[in-house]
């Protein structure tokens, strides 16, 4: 256990330069003005005792911990309107007494039960989807996801080793099952071997790119950090303009104490947002929709990416400090 110590709370600024200029003159309508500099305040946790290591590693891990739930809160969770989701759900279960077979009214449902953390209920209409329109890829997938969000961890290694049956070379199964598999170091082995299989398989550089980042994730995790950035470097090569890979080495920098680093990456961020003003709309978009349904309804890679620092970073505090 460790040794207990008086802790002080402080508020340093992290002054990130995102004055740089749009490469396009015209942006659509809704865009976001990221011209401007702006400061982002994180809570940190400073110790007493200067004497005492453990206070600096709780104050680096409490740092990124709080950016990474910042970001994550910021992108993934907004308010539910309860009064509404009610009205509806009552209406559709009435009208799916008479017409139960509606994809639509089913979908509507789905997303309400969910929205309720009802989710046993939104993955039992999910299956019901699944039996009306059998060849559809988008309900397993949905299926998996909200087994996943829900925390039944082995439903939802079953449901998307399912869908892998059908096409082994899903970017997003496979990256879910590194989600998943975070805590197990010999099944993520076991995983990376599948993972280079479909590599050599797959034809178009966006998965190929994909999958190559799920081996860096699972670098990561194995704390093979130096490997995870040296793929990342081969994907930025492929494409140079996927601000994901930018953000994913950006965290992986945070996990290294290497701030300078970290921060780089994140200005590469900011200028490739500016400089395609539909990647602002988008992300506008998505934040205006009304929950956490999103990540549900589509494979989102940066969601998944932040879940599983997400994780890493609470285990490895929980191990150093317990």
């Amino acid at each position: 256990m460790a040794s207990q110590a008086n802790f002080q709370r402080s508020i340093p600024t992290f002054h990130v330069r995102t004055n740089l200029q749009p490469r396009y003159p015209h942006a659509p309508p809704h865009h976001i003005n990221l011209t401007k500099s702006t400061r982002v305040r994180f809570p940190v946790i400073r110790a007493s005792s200067p004497s005492n290591h453990k206070p600096s590693l709780l104050k680096t891990t409490f740092i990124t911990l709080t950016a990474t739930a910042s970001l994550f809160s910021a992108l993934y969770l907004v308010s539910k309107p309860a009064v509404t989701r009610v009205t509806n759900e009552a209406s559709l279960e009435k009208r799916l007494e008479t017409e139960s077979n509606v994809v639509e009214a089913l979908l509507s449902l789905a997303k309400i039960k969910f929205d309720s953390d009802k989710h046993d209920q939104a993955v039992e209409i999910m299956n019901r989807l699944i039996e009306i329109e059998p060849d559809e890829n988008r309900w397993p997938a949905m299926k998996a996801r909200i087994l996943s969000y829900h925390g039944q961890s082995e439903s939802a290694i079953k449901a998307f080793e399912e869908i892998l049956l059908k096409d082994p070379n899903r970017v997003d199964a496979y990256h879910y099952l590194v989600m998943e598999l975070y805590n197990s170091k010999p099944k993520l082995t076991e995983l990376e071997t599948r993972i280079n299989e479909a590599i050599r398989r797959c034809k178009k550089t966006k998965e190929v790119c994909g999958l190559r980042m799920l081996i860096a994730q699972i670098k990561v995790v194995e704390g093979n950090t130096l490997e995870a950035i040296r793929i990342c470097e081969k994907v930025v090569k492929d494409d140079p303009k996927d601000f994901r890979v930018y953000l994913f080495q950006g965290l992986v920098y945070s996990l290294m104490k290497k701030g300078d680093e970290a921060a780089k990456q994140f200005e590469h961020v900011a200028r490739l947002l500016l400089d395609d003003p539909y990647i602002v709309t988008a992300t506008v978009n998505n934040a205006k929709k009304v929950s956490e349904w999103r990540v549900i309804v589509g494979y989102d890679s940066v969601y998944c990416y932040l879940t599983t620092f997400a994780k890493l970073l609470i285990v490895s505090a929980l191990e150093k400090f317990s």
